[in-house]
């Protein structure tokens, strides 16, 4: 089929992915079309294939009468060779809490058919998933978990892979973050493997704010008294908005009421009086600071009881 036909079939697939919005949707379309594109005619021989070879000889003996003569054929079988190819590798930006979509193209470039299992490790733990988009008619197919990692492919055959990956909300660093490994492995032949790095870089927010406890004893018995400070800092030239925070009681010990201090000045109990509030149903103490910019700080603290 000529390169022509591929692209106009890959830009009718792409046209019909067009109605699918979501940010999955869209990765597979994008990878429909990279299928249909890259996709070629097998110039190999399949496994299985019977090659017949036999020699003839012709001659004419001296009485004028031509002669043909033929050998035994051979038949040779074409035994079956693993191939893997996994494309191609990426580097994406992402917030905390967010969902990366790495999109590769995994192709049977052996010459039968083969299963082929597909793992993908975050070198810092963060949860990782693949998930395949088959070449089927009809043209879009809602991507879905493969099953055990494993995708059956024929000779020549390529399909869409997906892996997703789970920012944590935790992390707070920028700059590289995250490298995500990806290997495809044949399991008609484990020794054949093809594989890529994709990165993961946390988008730079300008502002971080970093936290310190402390408490004024080390000891205390049944009925001590318990002071806690927290010191907040932000850093960064950019500011940020709803800063709050929340800190619960601890176990074993109960609030002092009118104990909130912030920078050393007495906040309310009750919310909506000021920053401070006591919740007695979830047991912790709030201070809704608001708005911070990169180079404030301050300390709140409040105090606990020990009960018996």
């Amino acid at each position: 089929m000529s390169n022509s036909i591929w692209w106009l079939r890959a830009m009718y697939r792409w046209g019909r992915c067009q109605r699918h919005i979501t940010a999955a949707r869209r990765s597979v379309c994008l990878l429909m079309a990279a299928i249909v594109i890259a996709s070629t005619a097998v110039a190999q021989t399949p496994a299985g294939t019977q090659i017949r070879a036999a020699a003839e000889a012709t001659y004419e003996t001296p009485n004028g009468i031509a002669h043909r003569v033929v050998s035994d054929t051979l038949i040779l079988v074409v035994a079956q060779v693993a191939g893997v190819d996994l494309e191609a590798p990426q580097t994406k930006t992402g917030n905390p809490g967010s969902t990366i979509l790495f999109e590769h193209t995994l192709t049977n470039v052996g010459n039968g058919t083969d299963s082929v299992l597909v793992a993908a490790i975050s070198r810092r733990g963060w949860a990782t998933q693949v998930f395949f988009v088959s070449r089927e008619s009809g043209g879009f197919q809602q991507p879905e978990p493969l099953s055990a990692g494993r995708a059956v492919l024929a000779m020549g055959d390529t399909i869409g892979v997906l892996i997703a990956v789970t920012i944590p909300t935790w992390e707070s660093i920028s700059g590289p973050a995250d490298t995500v490994s990806v290997l495809a492995t044949s399991l008609f032949d484990p020794s054949v493997s093809d594989g890529l790095d994709n990165f993961i870089a946390i988008t730079d927010p300008g502002i971080v704010v970093t936290l310190e406890k402390q408490v004024d004893r080390a000891t205390a018995t049944i009925g001590d008294i318990l002071t806690y400070t927290i010191e907040y800092r932000a850093t960064g030239p950019n500011s940020a908005s709803d800063f709050t925070i929340r800190d619960a009681i601890p176990s074993g010990t109960s609030y002092v009421p009118g104990t909130l201090f912030l920078n050393g000045e007495p906040v309310t109990d009750a919310a909506g009086d000021d920053v401070g509030a006591f919740e007695t149903g979830s047991a912790q103490v709030v201070f809704q600071i608001g708005a911070i910019r990169g180079g404030d700080s301050g300390v709140v603290s409040f105090q606990v009881r020990i009960e018996s």
